[in-house]
């Protein structure tokens, strides 16, 4: 009786059952297609650099990243050190039999981490399930194209805002402060420097159903991987024009939104 074959490294397939998925689209379709573990668990420093690479990231943007992901977890800033962080989401000791670091794709929605509130397309996590993507969202951001049928990095920074008045709204729980804006904005900083096209990296509808619906890489699409490498500057200029436009309101000036103290 023939097995079946197994999927290459770069083919789509659906996650196994029992597969960890992250809050994170593009990382859920990294493991999708297998250039981190299809199961999302014991994922190594090598694997992530790797597939960032292959998304165009620079050696030095992936190693910032990927290094101070594998940082074990500190809840308490005054307790850091060279191998914890706030931003780290390894829990102590989190090696494989070799005793090599690893990372399980969920822990990315870890608390109090690099998980924030007012996702695009994920619930906050006081409303319950903050990992996996929620079908009206997820409806809301696919009608907020462009009339042209692209997202802007206007388009992107509106949605961003009116996110964050919905959460507002219907969290009554929320705390948001410019960090996490700031991270938010930077994520899709990186995902519109990564997927969009052109000199205003606008990002085609098409993208958009393929990364968020089926968290699969736009291949059939029509994309492919960045032929420059991006890097900090580039990043950053995306990311503060996307964080001023999507700046929520006045009283975001403060360090945290507290909607409980909010009039």
């Amino acid at each position: 009786m023939a097995t079946e074959r197994p999927p290459k490294k770069g083919e789509y397939q659906r996650p196994p059952q029992g597969a960890l998925r992250s809050p994170c689209p593009v990382l859920n379709a990294l493991s999708n297609h297998g250039y981190i573990p299809r199961d999302g668990r014991n994922i190594h420093a090598t694997n992530l650099k790797a597939a960032f690479a292959y998304l165009g990231f620079d050696p030095f943007l992936k190693n910032y990243l990927v290094d101070g992901a594998f940082k074990v977890h500190e809840d308490d800033p005054k307790k850091v050190t060279k191998d914890t962080d706030v931003l780290g989401l390894r829990n102590p000791g989190q090696v494989d039999e070799n005793g090599i670091p690893v990372l399980n794709l969920d822990q990315v929605g870890r608390p109090n981490a690099v998980e924030h509130p007012c996702s695009m397309t994920r619930r906050d996590r006081e409303q319950g399930d903050c990992i996996s993507f929620d079908p009206e969202l997820m409806a809301q951001l696919i009608g907020a194209a462009g009339s042209d049928g692209y997202y802007s990095m206007s388009d992107i920074a509106k949605y961003r805002k009116l996110r964050y008045d919905q959460q507002k709204r219907d969290n009554p729980e929320l705390k948001f402060n410019v960090q996490q804006h700031t991270l938010a904005c930077g994520e899709i900083g990186a995902f519109q420097a990564t997927f969009g096209r052109g000199l205003f990296y606008k990002i085609p509808l098409s993208y958009m159903k393929a990364l968020f619906v089926e968290e699969r890489l736009p291949l059939k699409e029509g994309w492919t991987p960045r032929w420059t490498w991006l890097g900090f500057p580039e990043l950053a200029s995306i990311m503060f024009w996307i964080r001023h436009y999507a700046w929520p309101s006045k009283e975001f000036g403060v360090e945290t939104v507290d909607t409980k103290k909010t009039k």
